[in-house]
């Protein structure tokens, strides 16, 4: 496998990042005796990396305590608006529903990259951060008793993007104020969210945990096989594409901006930051950091460490730096964007592509280099041409 790597790597020395994305197969050179990228034996490509402490890492001090933060969120912003559905005209009330609205939107970002094992049988990306959000079904949905929240149907009216609309949209605490059909429904939505939270976070702390770390392989199935896919995947999909590539027409089929499909678009002020804060947790998961109860970042074991146990190489250490170096250019470009950004991506295009260029270059990193290096399988499609 080394000598598969060494042959892909010498031929992309001087790595150009801006290059197009063409994901190699997977390589299987039998009569050489050579091994593919998974090797149906554990998936073991050779290397002596210690992925069962990765694997114990992430669980126990990123994703669980992820899971946690955004669920506590959720319950919080339950009991808000709990609060507030008592006395719809109680402005003080109102306001502290969005507030807790924000935060949870905030915690959301660090649980997106995890969509695998309980979050897609749940179907909690689907069904949590949809946008933009549909507004004649919203509207609609007010006035039907029966509405059921998470049916296939509904997925674009519910979560975080609905709730913003309900909260946020121009006259929400005076429409509010007037409907008892529309606080019920946003009740209805807040306790769908909470819900979805909390099952996830069962289904990890009541046995999934233990299966995530016993899969220690690189294999299809193995929890890094899952992890690292679904990490490229939702930065692909939900953060590259959805947060800027769509709004700012650079991805879509007629190059036509598309502001109104921005996340947290009733909010008016969060887009820019939500964005930054997706960007954060992929660094903080990239390189296994997280948060101690006292409130200090510790250095875990990562993606970083396991690229740089492969040496001094193209493929090892120096993949690394490169993705650090761009992980720190992304950040820095992100915060040069202002808010509304539904506006900013209409009157200034070359500033917006030029932060567009920054998050698409760290594609050609994760999703090719990084996954070639570590002779994993990409396991999902995409039509973007990237």
């Amino acid at each position: 496998m080394n000598f598969i790597k060494t042959i892909l790597y010498n031929s992309w020395a001087g790595r150009n990042i801006l290059r197009p994305v063409f994901v190699l197969p997977c390589i299987v050179i039998s009569f050489l005796g050579m091994e593919s990228c998974s090797s149906g034996n554990g998936g073991d490509n050779g290397d002596d990396f210690n992925r069962a402490l990765l694997l114990e890492n992430w669980c126990d001090n990123i994703i669980i305590p992820s899971y946690e933060d955004y669920n506590a969120s959720t319950e919080a912003l339950k009991v808000a608006n709990e609060e507030y559905s008592l006395d719809p005209t109680n402005e003080e009330a109102f306001n502290a529903c969005i507030d807790a609205f924000e935060v949870a939107y905030f915690k959301w970002q660090s649980v997106a990259p995890f969509d695998f094992g309980p979050a897609i049988q749940k179907t909690l990306l689907e069904s949590t951060n949809k946008f933009p959000t549909d507004i004649d079904d919203i509207e609609a949905a007010i006035l039907n008793p029966d509405f059921t929240p998470g049916l296939p149907s509904t997925l674009d009216n519910i979560g975080l993007p609905a709730i913003d609309y309900l909260l946020n949209s121009e006259n929400a605490f005076a429409n509010l104020s007037n409907d008892a059909e529309r606080v019920a429904h946003l009740e209805r939505l807040v306790d769908h969210l909470h819900e979805k939270s909390s099952d996830v976070l069962e289904a990890w702390t009541s046995g999934y945990a233990m299966t995530f770390k016993s899969a220690t392989g690189t294999e299809v199935g193995s929890s890094l096989e899952q992890v690292v896919n679904a990490f490229n995947r939702v930065y692909e999909a939900n953060v590259r594409k959805q947060k800027l590539g769509l709004p700012s027409g650079i991805m879509t089929i007629t190059g036509t901006e598309l502001p109104g499909h921005v996340e947290a678009l009733y909010s008016n002020d969060l887009s820019v930051d939500l964005l930054h804060s997706a960007i954060v947790a992929f660094e903080n998961f990239y390189l296994g950091n997280y948060t101690a109860h006292n409130g200090t970042t510790l250095e875990g074991l990562g993606l970083d460490d396991y690229l740089n146990s492969f040496g001094n190489e193209v493929y090892g250490s120096e993949l690394n730096t490169d993705i650090v170096n761009q992980l720190s250019l992304m950040k820095e470009a992100v915060l040069t964007l202002e808010s509304p950004l539904s506006e900013y991506v209409l009157s200034n295009p070359a500033e917006t592509a030029a932060v567009f260029t920054q998050l698409q270059a760290i594609v050609v990193l994760w999703k090719v280099d990084m996954m070639s290096s570590l002779g994993i399988l990409i396991s999902y499609t995409d039509n973007d041409g990237d």
